[in-house]
């Protein structure tokens, strides 16, 4: 009896401010894994949290209306004892006995959620207990590191180790304060004053969002910051409050697991800024790009009309359905990649992002921000840890390819890596054996 392909699924979007961002790595990575895969299927998570599926979905304006075009199909996933992880898609049937079930049974699943739950830990806990495989860093590093209170805690501890590596690289954590809304509810003024120690200025940051929602720099004027505290529970019932190192530089470097269990690091960019600190405006809503070396195919069909965000590389016009996603989502982002720091500088920060990865037990494709102090004239002076990305916009394929590494490569190795480490999970799951429950009915 023959026996049913195995499909890879990308699951994007959900409920987070970071979801049409989200659509957009989604299709980029959907579009790499159709390059050399057969079997692809886009999952796409409204922002009610339902699952979909159907080819509509491999269109960018089937996102745009109030609602999802008819052909898209509800769908959800389950734990099957034989064949592992099946995703069941509920289609329409016609008669009076409502909907029927199809089965597609998955290979891996390849997460491009940004931000809320989807990069937070529980869609990756969700696939854990199904014993689906899927490319990105299991639910504890995935939630550790999207917060970014526990995440500095975690690189200060580690770094004022002298037997970690952290230490090794002189990385630092700028000084903050983390500040729960009931705490500063309870007692304002006396917030005010100890914020107030940081400097005249701060960088506010909700502490479980993206790397940009809700994130500002700050006077620290008590009614200034009175109202900018305000604001940002709007976003989270935690704040980071972190004193202001400037002048500054910012450098990023993806880090990949590889199959033998080690880390790389990808090449070094330094994102430009339109003023300040990165906007959200900065990092996907650029009409222009840098250079970032972005092709990854054009084997996948036309979109049916381009995705609203542009890259401006002429190699990138040639392509049909790809060129229409090449230079969107963080591939938008104005950067000067290689970052030109000079070689020393460039491999103390891979080195540090490598480390990084080992702390947070990071699997698939990450990316590490960090901030680099300077002097009044530009030189480069301190290196300052600022975040992980544990699933980075556009999966980061740009660095990768700067670095030689073509994005459906980088995939397929990730999800290689996905199904061995899933495959040791499930062997160690081994049930203890006792006969506590007999002492209660007898022998």
């Amino acid at each position: 009896m023959p026996t049913n392909p195995r499909h890879k699924l990308v699951l994007f979007g959900a409920p987070s401010p970071e979801h049409e961002v989200s659509i957009l790595t989604g299709l980029q990575v959907g579009h790499a894994l159709r390059e050399r895969h057969a079997h692809v299927t886009l999952g796409y998570v409204d922002k009610a949290g339902q699952l979909w599926t159907g080819d509509p979905l491999w269109q960018v304006k089937s996102y745009t209306g109030k609602r999802l075009p008819s052909a898209c199909i509800p769908s959800r996933l389950r734990k099957d004892p034989i064949k592992g992880g099946v995703l069941v898609q509920e289609k329409a049937k016609k008669g009076l006995f409502g909907r029927t079930n199809e089965e597609i049974d998955l290979d891996v699943a390849v997460l491009a959620f940004h931000g809320g739950d989807g990069e937070g830990g529980s869609w990756q806990g969700y696939l854990e207990s199904l014993g689906i495989p899927f490319v990105g860093s299991g639910s504890m590093s995935a939630a550790l590191a999207q917060d970014k209170s526990m995440a500095r805690d975690v690189v200060l501890g580690q770094g004022q180790s002298t037997i970690n590596s952290l230490h090794e690289h002189k990385l630092h954590v700028a000084d903050s304060v983390t500040l729960r809304e009931q705490a500063w509810i309870q007692n304002p003024d006396v917030w005010v004053k100890k914020i107030a120690k940081l400097g005249k200025e701060v960088m506010l940051k909700p502490a479980r969002l993206g790397s940009s929602i809700g994130v500002g720099r700050v006077s620290t004027q008590p009614a200034d910051l009175k109202n900018a505290i305000e604001r940002g529970y709007q976003y989270d019932n935690r704040l980071v409050l972190e004193k202001l190192i400037s002048p500054m530089i910012e450098i990023n470097c993806s880090v990949r697991k590889r199959a033998d269990g080690s880390y790389e690091a990808s090449a070094c960019e330094q994102p430009v800024a339109a003023e300040g600190a990165l906007s959200f405006e900065d990092k996907y809503m650029n009409q222009t790009q840098g250079k970032t070396g972005s092709k990854f195919g054009a084997k996948a069909g036309s979109l049916g009309q381009k995705a609203s965000l542009s890259g401006s590389s002429q190699e990138g016009a040639k392509m049909n359905l790809s060129a229409d996603l090449d230079g969107q989502g963080m591939a938008s982002l104005k950067r000067l990649l290689p970052a030109p720091i000079g070689d020393d500088w460039t491999q103390q920060i891979q080195d540090a992002a490598v480390a990084l990865a080992e702390v947070f037990q990071t699997s698939g494709v990450v990316r590490f921000d960090f901030m680099v102090k300077t002097s009044k004239e530009g030189a480069l002076k301190k290196l300052y840890f600022n975040e992980c990305n544990t699933i980075p916009g556009s999966y980061s394929f740009y660095l990768w390819q700067e670095s030689g590494v073509p994005f459906p490569d980088l995939l397929d190795e990730a999800m290689d890596v996905a199904k061995q480490e899933m495959a040791t999970r499930i062997g160690r799951q081994k049930p203890f054996e006792s006969n506590l429950l007999k002492q209660y009915v007898g022998s």
